[in-house]
């Protein structure tokens, strides 16, 4: 018999890290009956706001959160949105016996952007060829390079650090950009295909068996040729379905199971160019589409209910996904990006009305009151994720406009930060 007050009612469940992207799993485990505490160093993370317990409690120092977590006796360890607290929350785990969906051995295969590369060229996965990875860039390696390259951290993602170029002019500032966030202090340096189709997938595991849960294409807007294009939105299903199907599922199905995934959730960012399709990095956690939410909308699948399962259980049985998750979504939805301008967020309006919206399916604050906005061309830019859904493509774009044109973001001036940078051509 379920307990009323929730089939987890009286377990723990420690989220290992506080972004506004935990909101949904933090608010899923208390709908579940679990009593959610929520750690980082920051006391301002807009996550805090949302859990039974918070702590500054900082995540990058594995003795911290074992400590803490025998001192709040939890029973579960939850963690995504964040490469590096990946590895924290994994070797946490393991030294309190508690279920963790991936080993560190998968985690040093897939995470970083090189070992990710060497990793599927073993099984025959198609990527992006590079031309330097390391941390002592020098002239003779810089008269290598083919242009347009792009400079990235080999361990950081949301396009910290990462500069186009077109010819050597700017190589060493590139360099040091890509540098300074990564925390092996090393870069890789990759062949640039600017001209493709940018596309993003998500694969569902269960007992081995790999399922395409859903696919996106990334709707891009250039700031200049230098800056990697940020991503205004993801839509759903990709026009690309049949490439992403005919040329990677299987040696990446191949992949996965020679590294011995049996159960989870990992994602796949790719671009498609001259009819082929190269990946360019992976995500082996929840990612900032929240697709999790498309795949319940589209099949009724709760992923995230099962990863919640799997962190105080160590089961991912609660759906079969066999005739249910399906990529062939029948209905047009977007995660929005809703984008600001560099300054201190002091005021936001409207998100009611933004929410009352025919198609506005979900909003997630990811920046919180007094939080800065940065200038530095990257995924910190994000305000917010907002879920939209629509029976037709234009549609999809006119609701990612009146969004954009109704909430308010102000900062100490009273200025609205919010970007309004749908193309025009895309409106009709």
């Amino acid at each position: 018999m379920v307990n009323p007050k929730g089939e987890y009612y009286g377990k723990k469940l420690l989220f290992v890290g506080a972004s506004g992207h935990f909101e949904p799993a933090i608010k899923k485990a208390q709908e579940m009956g679990a009593y959610a505490i929520v750690i980082n160093n920051n006391p301002n993370a807009k996550g805090k706001q949302y859990a039974d317990l918070a702590a500054d409690v900082d995540t990058y120092v594995v003795d911290d959160i074992v400590r803490f977590a025998r001192e709040q006796e939890v029973d579960g360890l939850f963690t995504s949105w964040n490469d590096m607290n990946l590895f924290h929350t994994q070797e946490a785990a393991d030294r309190l016996g508690l279920p963790f969906f991936a080993t560190r051995e998968q985690l040093d295969a897939l995470v970083f952007k090189y070992d990710f590369k060497v990793t599927c060229r073993k099984y025959g996965v198609p990527v992006t060829p590079e031309y330097y990875v390391g941390g002592n860039l020098t002239e003779e390696d810089v008269a290598r390079f083919q242009y347009p390259v792009i400079f990235k951290p080999i361990d950081s993602g949301g396009t910290r650090g990462m500069t186009v170029l077109h010819s050597a002019e700017g190589v060493w500032e590139a360099y040091e950009k890509a540098l300074a966030p990564s925390a092996a202090k090393k870069v890789v340096v990759e062949k640039y295909l600017r001209e493709g189709h940018l596309v993003v997938f998500d694969l569902a595991i269960q007992n081995d068996e790999v399922y395409l849960a859903s696919a996106m294409d990334r709707c891009i807007v250039r700031t200049s040729e230098s800056a990697v294009p940020l991503a205004i939105s993801y839509l759903y299903p990709s026009k690309y379905l049949d490439v992403i199907e005919s040329q990677v599922i299987q040696p990446v199905t191949d992949m996965i199971h020679g590294l011995g995934i049996h159960n989870g959730i990992i994602s796949f960012d790719g671009m498609i160019s001259e009819g082929k399709l190269y990946l360019i990095e992976t995500q082996f956690r929840w990612g900032g589409t929240h697709f999790y939410k498309f795949v319940e909308q589209e099949c009724g699948v709760d992923l995230l209910a099962m990863m919640i399962d799997y962190a105080l259980t160590g089961k991912y049985d609660r759906y079969d996904f066999k005739g249910k998750i399906n990529a062939h979504f029948r209905r047009h939805y977007a995660c929005q990006n809703l984008q600001a301008y560099p300054g201190q967020i002091r005021e936001v309006r409207d998100v009611d009305k933004v929410l009352a919206m025919k198609g506005v399916d979900w909003l997630i604050q990811i920046k919180n009151l007094g939080d800065i906005i940065p200038d530095d061309g990257s995924t910190a830019e994000n305000f917010a994720k907002i879920g939209l859904s629509a029976d037709n493509e234009k549609d999809i774009y006119r609701l990612m406009d009146a969004v954009q044109k109704t909430l308010a973001v102000l900062d100490e001036k009273g200025q609205n930060l919010i970007k309004k940078n749908v193309p025009a051509e895309l409106l009709g």
